[in-house]
């Protein structure tokens, strides 16, 4: 079902009743495959429906001068623009890392299951608010740390979001992302994105071939990190944040 990972992630962090799964699996909607660097929408254009990440990986992304500069990372169970219910026209690009598919659900029928449904709508609002915190934790990473924390902040991150939807095993995952597109979620150029994975590599941190990374030693890379997954408000966050610190 589409809404599979949208629902394990709200269950995650703030719990849903039956009725609300029951209204979130017979949304309809249309699903829509995307290849490799397919917008969702451009900057500028208007929208009239919310995209769910069914599989693969979406990114909010905003050109500045002759730059990309990635904002966000979306992965499954992610709605990126429900924002667009109140502000549709686009002030950014949204498009696909690597093949994804989407479940495209139109504001028309989403507002209406909103009005009909307090709980749903407090759902995503606080979703919104999620969102808005880790845009937050992603501006202290690009300010704030060196190279090796920003990069090794992130890979703690999408981990830990992957792992709520059930899409991290032995701490691996699938990971369609360049360097380049790396280097635009980090603020950092190519080449020194480059020595940065290098040293993870060296020091046995990480595993990255292809399109999947391994996190070899995930409680030396959350310290190196200083990763906090409080920012992500899971209603399991303490929890998981002592566990990776004890190494699981």
């Amino acid at each position: 079902m589409p809404s599979q990972r949208l629902i394990a992630r709200l269950e995650a962090t703030i719990g849903l009743s039956e009725q609300d799964r029951s209204q979130l699996n017979s949304m309809q909607h249309t699903l829509k495959t995307l290849a490799n660097g397919e917008y969702v929408p451009h900057e500028g254009q208007r929208s009239c429906q919310c995209a769910i990440v069914v599989s693969g990986f979406l990114f909010r992304q905003k050109l500045v001068g002759t730059r990309n500069q990635i904002v966000s990372i979306y992965v499954p169970g992610d709605m990126p623009d429900v924002s667009t219910l109140h502000l549709p026209l686009s002030d950014h690009d949204l498009l696909s890392s690597g093949q994804s598919t989407i479940a495209l659900v139109s504001h028309l029928y989403l507002n209406k299951l909103l009005i009909n449904s307090p709980a749903l709508t407090h759902a995503l609002w606080r979703d919104t608010l999620v969102d808005a915190a880790i845009y937050r934790e992603w501006v202290a990473n690009v300010g704030s740390r060196d190279a090796l924390s920003r990069v090794a902040h992130l890979f703690c991150e999408i981990a830990t979001r992957l792992e709520v939807v059930g899409l991290l095993e032995d701490d691996q995952f699938a990971f369609p992302f360049t360097q380049a597109n790396l280097a635009d979620a980090t603020g950092l150029s190519v080449v020194h994105l480059n020595r940065t994975i290098q040293h993870l590599r060296r020091g046995k941190l990480i595993e990255w071939k292809g399109q999947n990374v391994k996190l070899l030693r995930r409680k030396e890379l959350v310290e190196i990190a200083d990763f906090m997954p409080e920012y992500l408000h899971l209603s399991d966050g303490d929890r998981r944040g002592r566990a990776n610190n004890d190494g699981s």
